[in-house]
């Protein structure tokens, strides 16, 4: 019987929502599916944005990628960069949360219109032992 109610609990706990236990508000920028819901789990965050339309004055001015939706303090140890510029894509291996010099050089020479996604995104949690995968959305130069 006890471990009937754990079970429970722990898929309450599971499904309440993010907030809910935090008495803090789910971020607009909390990521969704095609159909609206919410994926859950780890999402990339670059230049405080989680995919969708950015600036190249947005780009320039951030060298790194976080993660929200784990553990506060986990943090993204690899990654792959897919950059699509003019119609022809390339990708860049990343193995940190920063960005190397290439990735910004090829960055900030996109125009309007094209695109880039961070890719195969891993964080490692606090407890430095734990490893979860980051989804990403695309981000489009406007």
């Amino acid at each position: 019987m006890k471990n009937k109610v754990k079970h429970v609990l722990y898929l309450t706990l599971l499904l309440l929502p993010a907030g809910f236990l935090t008495g803090k508000s789910v971020p607009a920028t909390t990521p969704t599916n095609a159909i609206g819901a919410d994926y859950g789990g780890a999402y990339l965050v670059f230049a405080g944005k989680f995919g969708g339309e950015i600036t190249r004055k947005e780009i320039e001015s951030h060298t790194e990628v976080t993660v929200e939706g784990c553990a506060t303090g986990s943090k993204v140890f690899q990654f792959t960069l897919s950059i699509t510029k003019n119609g022809k894509t390339s990708t860049l291996k990343g193995k940190s949360n920063l960005l190397t010099g290439e990735m910004m050089t090829q960055l900030k020479s996109l125009s309007k219109g094209d695109s880039f996604e961070f890719q195969h995104t891993k964080a490692q949690l606090p407890n430095s032992q734990d490893v979860v995968n980051v989804h990403g959305r695309k981000f489009v130069v406007v």
